[in-house]
């Protein structure tokens, strides 16, 4: 199968229309997404990856080079949420002060509670694949950063 076909086929499976999938990769009318898929003319290797993230799929099932569609985008997405991997993929998109900026919002906004889910009474951590448990702090500290030296203090006097 040629990549203007396996592209076709992705757009389709995921019910994205051609104008979506062009804007998405950065294209400014369908009409070049069109002669992609009817022959693969017109797709420079540098839209490749911009098509397999706008597709939620990887240049290397784009290409042919392996079947499954499943993406990083996909894992986070289904791991973390429908909105996790655009999340990630915007985040990218930042500089090194946009990205402090949206880090710094998000972590204010998980202290408001119109906006956090309801949490439950334990943190689940995964290893080297062993799960454990950490309780949620009812009294965990809004007004201040918390440190490392002052966890590390506050996880001493736990374990003691």
């Amino acid at each position: 199968m040629e990549i203007g076909q396996i592209i076709k086929r992705r757009r389709e499976e995921l019910g994205i229309s051609q104008e979506e999938l062009a804007l998405k990769a950065g294209y400014k009318s369908r009409s070049s997404i069109n002669k992609i898929e009817v022959d693969g003319r017109g797709l420079p290797q540098s839209k490749i990856i911009a098509i397999a993230n706008a597709l939620r799929t990887t240049p290397a099932y784009l290409m042919g080079w392996e079947s499954d569609t499943t993406s990083a985008f996909d894992y986070i997405s289904g791991r973390f949420g429908e909105y996790a991997g655009e999340m990630i993929e915007n985040f990218h998109r930042l500089n090194e002060k946009g990205q402090k900026e949206a880090l710094k919002r998000v972590r204010e906004m998980v202290h408001i509670p119109e906006y956090v889910k309801n949490q439950s009474p334990v943190k689940i951590f995964n290893t080297d694949n062993r799960a454990y448990l950490e309780p949620v702090a009812a009294h965990e500290r809004t007004d201040i950063e918390v440190t490392e030296e002052m966890k590390k203090h506050d996880d001493a006097f736990f374990d003691e």
